[in-house]
């Protein structure tokens, strides 16, 4: 039998299995690079997919010689390989046996691909029959290849923010075209919601299909980018349209009303339908209507009360009421309550950023009341809950910088300094914040806060300039003010900077500064109460920073001790410290440590051992400190260097080493930590150790102090003319140090 007949004998028995499968075989008759017939699935029903298999297909039994454990291994042309790689459809590859006239099958693909010096092999497994056994393997294979135009709706998804992606969702079941539509323009005009939303709304009149599902898809969207007023409009046009939900619709548009303090139209909305409907209710028209009718100073009780009488199937049928309870809960400091609550929120929602936004805000305040048992847990999923609604957020062009505020306060907390000021520094001068989240007014004051810390005033006039013309600029103006000037001065640049605070962050910052220098007047805490957010706990603390700036600390003490809280004990211990009373600060750090975690007793714990001289207390706090792992990286590094010099000043190089290596552990690629080692290693004359660290770590030689180390570990084991070359580079990036020339020639210098 001749080969020809062989494979057009290979080629019929394919083409019979595929016809068995009711995939449509289709010939390859020119001379091509590889492939014998592209085969259609489902191409010989009514509804042929458009899907569709590149086969190539080797028959006789010299393909069934190599045999492997799982089949047989076959091997082939890298050009095939190369095509077949790069082929716009999935590539199968079929050996038929004609005898037994069946056929084995495989994907070429890179995985499964073997590459050998010659060329390459893939195996064939025998149990891949080329008959209705594979089908839902062959047909997936089908359908996983990308389509030349793929849905136009599936695709823009990831633009558009989550209510509208579940709205377009359901339209794309009732109405297609309309959903098509819809997602192509609502992505289109993501930089500009406004602009497209509004055209939108003009031309519904003309809209005769699904006219509701496409008036809520728009409100959904105007409403996450903040429009409320185009909202609005979209809903009540859908309230009209659609009398079996219009008691649903009515009310959410009523709401919308009330928050933009449309009081008229929301009771217009309100007034009962005609007709069969006027029975008819839902539990956002009763929000509406409680909302309405309360007086604003009992709105908020009466709106919960209705809420909690309600069953668990309506409250969880509208998260938005849940989130309501929950942000009561944490007001009144029922945190469990209030998580609880957002939990609910989310698994009705799971693709939601409200419920994972306002869990992320519980948590933060429960941190800055001190009312967790575990800080650094609640402080890790904080940022894990804003890191993930932030990037949502970026995603689809929505409005991100109340989240990221979130973050950047989180960080400022733990005194991650750094951190804070990328992120508060825009994407445009090499920080993490796009425009609008720079321009926060919280982002830039906590921004500038950490950079005082560093003691960078300039970084800190620069977020001052960036908020020039608004309410946030005299306060920032006055962190960064100097420190020398007289304490009137001072005084009078705080004072102008509450007058114009207009954030409960900004107000409190300032009566804290006021309070430091006993300036704050008793009326200065009822006149900003309601901005500042004031609890009995906060007054006691502004009240007790006051009479310690004014020279009363028995007092401040007996105010603080006498509304104890984590707050409480950081505020006493800076009261202490500063007033020099080093052994009561001492015993307050280990009250508040033990009694509650707080972090940051410890730290100051460390500084106030160093102040009183006792440095080997000061190292042992700081081991138990990096002990915790919830130190900030800065912070952390900066214990390590304490550590290390602490131990090379009294020439403890054992000592060095072992906290070098801790050091490593935690931060790898420190290079300073990294020569430290070596030079502890050289210290003790261990020069093949010193070496091998050098090798493994391969620090840069940033710092001049270190080049005597390296001069004298290449003379010893690598004087190459390799070294000698990296010598003449660094004796000119130290040009202007003559120890450090010195150093370097006696690698250079052909005498030396």
């Amino acid at each position: 039998m001749s080969s020809l007949s062989v494979e057009r004998r290979g080629v019929a028995e394919v083409q019979l299995a595929f016809t068995n499968l009711n995939w449509a075989f289709r010939e390859q008759r020119e001379a091509d690079q590889g492939i014998d017939a592209l085969v259609e699935l489902d191409g010989l029903t009514t509804n042929p997919t458009g899907r569709y298999i590149a086969v190539q297909i080797k028959c006789g039994p010299t393909f069934f010689r190599r045999r492997t454990r799982i089949g047989w291994r076959f091997t082939g042309e890298p050009r095939h390989l190369t095509y077949w790689l790069a082929h716009l459809m999935p590539v199968v590859l079929v050996i038929v046996d004609t005898e037994a006239r069946v056929g084995y099958w495989v994907q070429i693909s890179a995985d499964a691909v073997r590459e050998t010096d010659r060329g390459w092999s893939i195996e064939v497994p025998s149990a891949n029959v080329l008959d209705a056994s594979s089908h839902d393997a062959l047909r997936d294979i089908a359908i996983a290849a990308p389509s030349a135009n793929p849905d136009p709706v599936a695709e823009v998804l990831p633009l558009l923010p989550p209510s509208t992606v579940e709205m377009l969702s359901a339209l794309s079941r009732v109405d297609s075209e309309g959903a098509r539509r819809l997602a192509r323009m609502l992505s289109e005009g993501r930089d500009d919601p406004r602009a497209v939303v509004e055209p939108l709304l003009a031309a519904s009149r003309g809209w005769v299909h699904a006219t509701t599902a496409r008036l809520a898809t728009v409100g959904a969207y105007a409403n996450d980018h903040g429009h409320q007023d185009l909202a609005m409009e979209a809903f009540a046009l859908a309230a009209d349209r659609d009398p079996n939900n219009q008691p649903r619709l009515r009310g959410i548009t009523a709401i919308m009303a009330i928050i933009v303090g449309d009081m008229s139209r929301a009771a217009g909305l309100l007034r009962s339908t005609q007709g069969p409907q006027r029975a008819e209710t839902h539990l956002l028209m009763d929000v509406a209507v409680c909302v309405l009718k309360a007086s604003e100073s009992g709105r908020e009780d009466l709106l919960e009360k209705l809420l909690i009488d309600r069953t668990d199937g309506e409250l969880d049928a509208e998260p938005t009421c849940l989130s309501f309870l929950a942000e009561r809960a944490a007001g009144r400091g029922d945190f469990d309550q209030a998580l609880a609550l957002y939990d609910r929120v989310c698994e009705q929602q799971p693709t939601s950023t409200s419920g994972k936004l306002g869990r992320a805000r519980a948590l933060m305040e429960r941190l800055l009341r001190g009312a967790t048992p575990l800080p650094f847990r609640d402080q890790q999923e904080v940022v894990a809950l804003a890191t993930s609604v932030r990037d949502d957020l970026r995603r689809w062009a929505g409005p991100s910088e109340t989240v990221h505020r979130l973050l950047v306060q989180e960080r400022m907390l733990v005194g991650a300094f750094m951190e804070v000021i990328e992120l508060a520094t825009p994407t445009a001068f090499g920080g993490h914040a796009n425009d609008r989240e720079a321009s926060d007014p919280v982002v830039a004051i906590v921004g500038a806060q950490a950079s005082i810390a560093l003691d960078d005033r300039i970084r800190a006039v620069r977020f001052g300039d960036a908020m020039r013309g608004t309410p946030t600029e005299p306060l920032i103006r006055a962190l960064a003010a100097d420190s020398c000037q007289p304490a009137t001065a001072t005084v009078a640049v705080w004072r102008i900077a509450l007058d114009n605070a207009d954030t409960t962050l900004a107000a409190r910052i300032c009566l804290n500064q006021l309070a430091s220098r006993g300036a704050l007047d008793p009326t200065d805490l009822d006149r900003v109460a309601a901005l500042a957010n004031l609890d009995d706990g906060d007054r006691v603390a502004y009240t007790a920073r006051n009479a310690a700036g004014s020279g009363n600390l028995d007092g401040a003490v007996t105010l603080l001790r006498s509304a104890w809280s984590p707050a409480a004990g950081e505020l006493l211990i800076e009261v202490l410290r500063e007033a020099g009373r080093y052994d009561e600060a001492l015993v307050v750090c280990d009250e508040t440590w033990t009694g509650y975690g707080a972090l940051k007793a410890l730290q100051e714990k460390v500084n106030i051992l160093a102040i009183r001289g006792d440095l080997d207390g000061a190292d042992e706090c700081a081991k138990d400190l990096l002990a915790t792992g919830e130190l900030a990286a800065e912070h952390r590094k900066a214990l390590h260097r304490r550590l290390i010099e602490r131990r090379a000043t009294r020439n403890d190089w054992a000592g060095v080493e072992a906290c070098c290596r801790a050091a490593l552990k935690d931060e790898p690629a420190e290079h300073d930590h990294a020569w430290a080692l070596i030079i502890s290693q050289l210290n003790q004359n261990r020069w093949d150790a010193a070496w091998t660290s050098y090798r493994h770590l391969r620090p840069d030689v940033t710092d001049a102090g270190v080049i005597h180390a390296w001069v004298d570990l290449h003379l010893r084991f690598d004087n190459t003319s390799r070294t000698r070359a990296a010598a003449t580079m660094l004796a000119s990036r130290f040009a202007h140090q003559p120890f450090a020339l010195t150093s370097l020639g006696r690698l250079t210098d052909p005498a030396g």
